[in-house]
């Protein structure tokens, strides 16, 4: 590496004429005292990269790297040095490991001189980050790689992204501490070099990715895997065809399978994103993202949002580019590799999965092992557990398949640790909900086309409001894995067997991430609205009652405190009304004596997906309003009966995370906060809690919070009385689902319920499991489904939560279908 002072100097000049320069992480390098010398470490011998540092540290009044050393014994050297190879082509044909002069040298003088160490820092310059700050098109073509970059790519990176230029220094690693880990001359220099390299490589791993092969040549060395080629041969015993084209067969899967990232096509669609946001969209609010930086240097990623909407691909990977992270590669249904959009999306870093492959080994093989691949490699992965979008605006009960085989893979290879990232997406408005509706009322879902995907863009108008992307806290696997096994690393694992904790391993860690996600949730104006309103006779409140309602649902949320992950809007309730209205969701009627705001049909159903993105932060408080349905006063110990009843079922549908063995003190917290506002009284002499009297203001509040999870418990209370009718012994599992679904969807009709999720299939199939889960109904040994006598003691004490004339109606219904027979 060249030090002309007089060209470095004029050169240094010249090129801060035109860059721009933010830093990151420069502690480490103040030096402690005088026996403590600083080296910056950088990745090459490249020119530009030297002059960036020196400049920086100058500015920030620090060891600059092109300064001599003063302590007598290392005064040859700089305090500078690089992990590459004086002459890198050569080395790596040769395979030769780099033996540096200065490094032994540096060795033997802190061996003569005990007093002395050295602190090598790490530091890489990001040429064009962050990518969101870059105008030009030409800028996207010459940014930043992990591609060698000759003089003349250099030079047009610089022109035309030095305006964006990133320094980041890494942490300190002391020689001293590595030579008294391993005294030994050639093992120590060693250490030290790969650890340098290491670190380098963890700091553009966490920023651009990982280095990436060319797809040719992975498809090829999954070919030639082991696991893959028995799988080959396999099939070709199986089908009775020859192993070529058997392998053939694995060849068009993979190429069906695997992604084919192209960086430039990254930056493009980049820019291409943020027209998109800034036309349709009011802005993008990121939460919880800082924590993440740090945990990629040591982890490796698995991001698990939510799937609300098809713009949920787009938007996380935009969120984390902007975010200075890797952006993951992202399993996508085969429902999306269409025409023009499918290879876009494959550029993007899509790779495709079918929705089933039960039964075909060698597709489930190569999949495996194309997942393990980019696992094994450092590759950031993002896929939805939940298998499919959302239609109701809930979450909906994990899918295992992707999980498993995430777990699998690393229990096979054990690389880097896994760290699933749960990420909750939250939208003021979607683009799909008038497709959701249809498809809840029974429409049947619209295949995706080429055609299809062309018309649904243009047919969209106006504004969408805000999107939130938020990061829950990290589930890291090996947590997971000890819970379930202390000696799981001992064990060997391959793929023929699991071991027998393997399947409530997968279990927990998906309960967990959804569990996670929803504790991430973003409350905004919309969903405070929709669940206050939803919960109103005929969807209309007074303003002022509005306004208290909100306010009331604001505070009760802080009050709770779910996690510490819940953001909460900034607007007051009257803000939040007004923002409802310019995003034209709700309406007002002007009056003398105080206007009046509602919801009509369409936007009383439309919101009702919105209320349940955050139904689960009111489940407890309404569960409590509703022991109030039927009874003016009650002991904490009967409030308790009714909740613990309730609750399991609760905890499944909304994966809520109190514990049973807790939640008589989340009762108790609760039930003190509505007190103290006046919801509930307390007589603390006979431990009673009494309702208001029904001319008060507090007494209309208690309804409308017990209102707005009554829906969820009397499609509960129908599902349970349908069964208790027909008794014993007489219903198929899917029989009952489907009558319960028919029925759901009747009395939806008839008493005028706005909301198709009242008859949502997998909430009466979730709920049906539930049941059987803790033992209040099995399947006998005809396949028809048995009641326990505890269940009918309970449903008698259960119904208790219902407003009576609900109770009625379900009933009368009951007996009206079975008469009609």
């Amino acid at each position: 590496m060249k030090l002309l002072t007089p060209i470095n100097y004029i050169a240094q000049k010249l090129l801060y004429l035109w860059i721009n320069t933010d830093v990151i992480g420069r502690d480490d390098a103040q030096t402690i005292d005088k026996n403590t010398i600083i080296i910056y470490v950088l990745g090459s011998r490249s020119w530009s990269d030297l002059l960036v540092l020196d400049h920086e540290c100058k500015t920030l009044n620090i060891t600059t790297p092109r300064s001599r050393i003063q302590q007598q014994p290392l005064k040859k050297w700089h305090h500078v040095y690089t992990v590459a190879q004086a002459q890198p082509l050569k080395a790596w044909l040769q395979q030769i490991t780099k033996r540096s002069a200065m490094l032994n040298g540096i060795f033997k003088a802190l061996v003569d001189n005990p007093e002395l160490d050295v602190h090598f820092i790490p530091v890489v310059v990001f040429w064009g980050r962050p990518v969101l700050k870059q105008k030009h098109w030409f800028r996207v073509l010459f940014s930043d790689t992990w591609g060698i970059a000759g003089r003349t790519r250099r030079f047009f990176t610089i022109l035309f992204n030095g305006k964006n230029t990133l320094v980041e220094f890494s942490s300190a690693v002391s020689f001293r501490e590595t030579i008294n880990a391993c005294p030994d001359q050639s093992s120590t220099v060693d250490s030290l070099q790969n650890t340098l390299s290491k670190r380098l490589i963890d700091i553009k791993t966490a920023t651009l990715g990982p280095d990436i092969s060319h797809r040719r040549t992975l498809v090829n060395t999954l070919l030639e895997n082991d696991s893959v080629a028995k799988a080959i041969k396999e099939r070709s015993v199986k089908d009775n065809i020859s192993e070529y084209k058997a392998r053939k067969i694995a060849l068009n899967y993979l190429n069906e399978i695997v992604a084919d990232r192209s960086y430039i096509t990254i930056q493009i669609l980049q820019r291409v994103l943020t027209a998109f946001w800034n036309k349709f969209y009011s802005g993008i609010e990121i939460h919880f993202s800082t924590m993440l930086k740090q945990l990629a240097l040591s982890h490796e990623f698995v991001y698990v949002p939510c799937h609300r909407s098809h713009v949920d691909y787009l938007l996380l990977s935009y969120v984390i580019h902007g975010e200075g992270l890797a952006i993951p590669y992202i399993a996508a249904g085969k429902n999306l590799n269409m025409p023009v959009i499918g290879p876009i999306l494959r550029k993007g870093g899509a790779f495709f999965i079918r929705r089933s492959f039960k039964g075909n080994k060698l597709y489930s093989t190569v999949m495996f092992e194309y997942l393990a691949s980019q696992i094994s490699t450092g590759m950031p992965i993002e896929y939805f557990v939940e298998g499919g979008r959302s239609r109701t605006g809930r979450l909906l009960q994990p899918k295992p398949g992707m999980l498993a085989m995430t777990i699998r893979s690393f229990l096979k290879y054990q690389k880097r640790p896994i760290a699933f990232i749960p990420v909750y997406i939250g939208y003021e408005k979607m683009i799909e909900s008038k497709s959701y509706l249809a498809e809840l009322k029974g429409d049947d879902k619209k295949s995706e086309t080429l055609i299809g995907a062309i018309r649904s863009f243009f047919k969209i108008r106006g504004m969408y409001g805000r999107v939130t992307t938020s990061f829950g806290q990290p589930v890291l696997l090996q947590d997971m894995l000890n819970d379930q096994c202390s000696n799981w690393k001992e064990q060997s694992y391959d793929d023929l067997q699991r071991p027998e904790w393997f399947r409530a391993a997968v279990e927990q860690t998906a309960q967990l991430i959804m569990q996670r996600i929803n504790e991430s949730c973003a409350v905004n104006p919309v969903n405070l609205i929709a669940t206050a309103l939803l919960a109103a006779p005929n969807q209309t409140m007074d303003e002022g009652e509005l306004k208290r309602n909100l306010s009331l649902y604001t505070d009760l949320i802080r009050y709770l405190n779910y996690s510490n992950h819940i953001t909460l809007t900034p607007y007051d309730a009257a803000g939040q009304i007004h923002y409802a209205e310019s995003l034209r969701l709700v309406h007002r009627r002007k009056h003398e004596m105080g206007d009046f705001i509602y919801l009509d049909n369409a936007h009383a159903v439309v919101l009702t997906y919105y209320r349940n993105n955050v139904l689960h932060l009111f489940a407890m408080p309404s569960l409590i309003a509703c022991c109030f349905i039927n009874a003016s006063t009650l002991s904490r110990e009967k409030i308790n009966r009714f909740i613990n009843i309730a609750y399991p079922f609760l905890k499944s549908e909304f994966f809520l995370p109190w514990p049973h063995s807790k939640i008589e003190n989340v009762i108790g917290n609760i039930l003190n906060r509505l007190s103290d506002d006046g919801l509930l009284a307390y007589n603390e002499g006979s431990d009673i809690y009494s309702k208001p009297r029904i001319d008060t203001e507090s007494h209309a509040q208690l309804a409308a919070l017990a209102r707005v999870i009554s829906p969820v418990l009397e499609l509960y209370y129908m599902i349970f009385a349908l069964l208790a009718g027909h008794g014993s012994d007489a219903l198929t599992l899917d029989r009952l689902e489907q009558l319960c679904y028919l029925m759901a969807q009747r009395l939806s009709l008839m008493y005028e319920i706005n909301s198709p999720d009242f008859f949502d299939k997998k909430l009466i199939a979730n709920f049906i499991n539930s049941l059987i889960s803790l033992g209040y109904v099995c399947i006998n040994d005809s396949g028809k489904l048995e009641m326990s006598e505890a269940a009918v003691n309970e449903g008698r004490h259960a119904r208790r939560l219902l407003d009576k004339n609900m109770q009625y109606s379900i009933l009368q219904m009951l007996r009206t279908t079975t008469n009609n027979k």
